[in-house]
């Protein structure tokens, strides 16, 4: 038998038979753990504190986070999944003395909330775990929002904190859990701070769990199928206890955003009604078109120290129009912006540059603006209005399908008129299709996350330029040019 003890003294053989089970029950694999020896709270029962009895979704869950290093998990609402992550995390203390963990959380008080939750598993696991007394198995201890497990062969620590810039820099950690991960304020400071902590050779675990926030950090990694993350989705249906009919009444409760917080599919989450700003952008807009004679070239952009957006864009003489060049940069100065557009378009015999108003404003010390430092490089700049509803209702209209006879075959089809070739700009496309509407202001767009504005403030800079196809040719603007070169 296993637990064939060594030694004559009965203490001493108690004591060899609890190290046995300890271990036996730590070699569990981590969902029959949790479903033997974890709890937590359910308001709905009779003692609030109940055992944790696995859902199937959970257990193949649980299973799926062990087998994998990073993790994202996207969920519907009220699936006990920060319960089941703390249970994971309080096995993998147990398991190894030394264990690190930073959990993050979106606020002080949810952080809090979770060194609360963990405590209460830890309290109510007497056969591996105790607070103090007669013991000699490993001790817990809740102190200053950290949990210590402390063992005869070293100290496991979880601590949790409020999402900020640089929390989890300086710290080395063997799993970085990100509970709500899609509205953490800050959530790509905080990824480029904590993921190093993580990073090592055979390095540590992430766990990140949210519902679906777009244009989020934790949306990107989620759908981006080649990054080295394992995928996990939990639908309404994880809980057996919901059923059609109580599906029903939560949709006539929350209507069309019953999508985001219960979604069935990945594709109902990534589909929230009302919150892509684009909506029209679909398959039919990513088009690979060769350059055609006559045609006219424009180059829109939006340009910020934080961020160069420049789009070119080919209008067609039959009107129909096509993004066909990107150039997205950060850190440049005005004049090393001009240097890059030039060199970017050589070749290309420009017909108009277009610019939002915000580059002509002067500088009070050089007593220059943007445009005047780019006019003295040689591009010169055409003003377009700033309106943004306007201006956003004209890409729309720009972007809309609409029905052309193939003047070849007659044949009549849907189409936009303004294509873009997504491979050759992908910055533009992933923005467009990530870009929401503005919380208050359905009309606009959101301004943040603000990494998102930048290629779709330039094509708005195109379209509300006016630009007119080749038959309806009209002079150049020498006396803009001219003005600018007397300024520069």
């Amino acid at each position: 038998m296993l637990l064939a003890a060594p030694q004559g003294d009965p203490v001493k053989d108690l004591e060899y038979i609890r190290r046995a089970v300890h271990r036996m029950i730590l070699r569990m694999p981590p969902s029959e753990f949790i479903d033997r020896y974890c709890v937590l709270e359910d308001r709905d029962a009779p003692g609030v504190i109940v055992p944790f009895r696995l859902w199937p979704a959970q257990r193949e869950l649980v299973d799926a986070l062990d087998a994998n290093r990073l993790n994202v998990v996207l969920k519907a609402r009220q699936l006990g999944i920060s319960w089941l992550c703390l249970a994971y995390i309080l096995r993998e203390m147990l398991r190894q003395p030394g264990y690190s963990v930073i959990a993050l959380s979106r606020t002080e008080t949810e952080a809090r909330e979770l060194v609360r939750r963990l405590g209460v598993m830890a309290a109510n696991m007497p056969v591996l775990l105790r607070k103090h007394g007669a013991w000699n198995g490993p001790v817990y201890s809740v102190v200053n929002g950290c949990v210590t497990v402390k063992q005869e062969s070293g100290v496991s620590t979880f601590r949790a904190l409020a999402s900020g810039k640089n929390m989890g820099r300086g710290f080395t950690a063997s799993l970085v859990f990100l509970d709500e991960w899609a509205f953490q304020q800050f959530d790509r400071e905080i990824w480029l701070s904590v993921f190093p902590s993580v990073n090592r050779p055979g390095g540590g675990k992430v766990i990140g769990v949210s519902t679906m926030e777009r244009g989020s950090l934790f949306e990107e990694i989620f759908s981006d199928a080649d990054n080295g993350f394992a995928k996990h989705f939990l639908s309404w249906r994880s809980d057996p206890r919901r059923d059609d009919t109580w599906y029903a009444a939560t949709r006539q409760a929350l209507g069309d955003m019953i999508l985001q917080e219960y979604p069935e599919t990945p594709a109902d989450a990534l589909r929230i009604p009302g919150g892509a700003f684009f909506p029209e952008l679909c398959a039919l807009h990513d088009v690979r078109r060769k350059a055609e004679d006559g045609q006219r070239i424009y180059v829109a952009l939006d340009y910020g120290l934080d961020r160069l957006a420049c789009l070119w864009i080919a209008v067609y003489g039959d009107g129909t129009e096509h993004v066909y060049r990107e150039l997205c940069a950060s850190g440049l100065i005005a004049s090393e912006a001009a240097a890059e557009i030039l060199a970017a378009g050589v070749g290309d015999e420009i017909y108009e540059y277009l610019a939002p108003p915000d580059l002509w404003n002067t500088d009070r010390h050089s007593g220059k603006s943007t445009a005047d430092v780019f006019a003295g490089a040689g591009i010169y700049l055409r003003k377009t209005s700033n309106a943004r509803i306007h201006g956003w209702m004209d890409v729309k209209e720009h972007l809309a399908l609409r029905e052309r006879t193939d003047p070849a075959t007659g044949e009549v089809r849907r189409e936009p008129t303004l294509t873009i070739d997504r491979e050759a700009c992908p910055e533009l496309w992933h923005c467009l299709s990530r870009i929401q509407k503005d919380r208050r202001h359905p009309n606009d767009a959101a301004s943040e996350p603000h990494e998102l504005t930048h290629a779709p403030d330039a094509l708005r800079a195109f379209c509300a330029g006016r630009p007119v196809p080749p038959q309806a040719m009209r002079k150049p603007r020498l006396k803009e040019q001219l003005a600018f070169r007397r300024r520069a």
